[in-house]
């Protein structure tokens, strides 16, 4: 009985919402990515510690299908040696730029003339343009060509475009949930909430 209740209060709940993404709507996303591949090699003997990737989205609507806005970044790792304690290596990434948006949950129930995400759905494809500052700093690290220990620290800065495929759920008329793959985020998969803030 109480979980017929609780599943009817949840239907009821979702019918009433109209919450899509709309025109004129401030979105800010705050959001943690995971499936980081800004690092690849083997640490074995090494103590790690990292942030996640983690990131602030504000987008503004400009129509009913498409919005635009910018982004910050940041993710960072580093690797102390377990038998050198000097030998400690750090890399960091800031990461900030231009997004542009199609939501395209609107457009579908345009063609087929029927509500079918009931307004609790925004589905979206975004351009991201970014700049990554890359920080490195290695300190104490083993050169095998010439048998010396030796320091490097480096900075670089990289251009992208990348792709950001989404999907947010409404729990509110203003709050909802998503989850995004693509590499316009500093990891490959990435959740987070977003909040109308208009």
């Amino acid at each position: 009985m109480i979980r017929f209740l609780f599943l009817f209060v949840l239907s009821v709940f979702s019918a009433t919402l109209n919450s899509q993404y709309r025109e004129d709507a401030w979105i800010l996303s705050p959001k943690i990515s995971f499936a980081d591949y800004s690092d690849q090699s083997s640490w074995e003997d090494y103590s790690i510690s990292k942030v996640p990737p983690i990131s602030l989205f504000l987008e503004k609507g400009i129509n009913d299908f498409f919005s635009a806005g910018g982004f910050i970044g940041y993710n960072g790792d580093k690797y102390t040696n377990d038998t050198i304690p000097e030998n400690v290596m750090r890399y960091n990434t800031f990461s900030t730029g231009a997004v542009a948006t199609i939501h395209y949950a609107h457009w579908l129930e345009a063609l087929s003339g029927h509500s079918i995400f009931l307004g609790d759905f925004d589905l979206y494809v975004s351009g991201a343009f970014l700049l990554a500052f890359e920080n490195t700093n290695e300190q104490h690290f083993w050169l095998t060509e010439t048998e010396t220990f030796d320091n490097n620290k480096t900075s670089e800065v990289k251009f992208r475009v990348r792709p950001i495929f989404g999907i947010r759920y409404f729990l509110t008329e203003r709050f909802c949930m998503l989850f995004e793959a693509g590499r316009g985020n500093p990891g490959m998969i990435t959740t987070g909430v977003s909040w109308n803030i208009y």
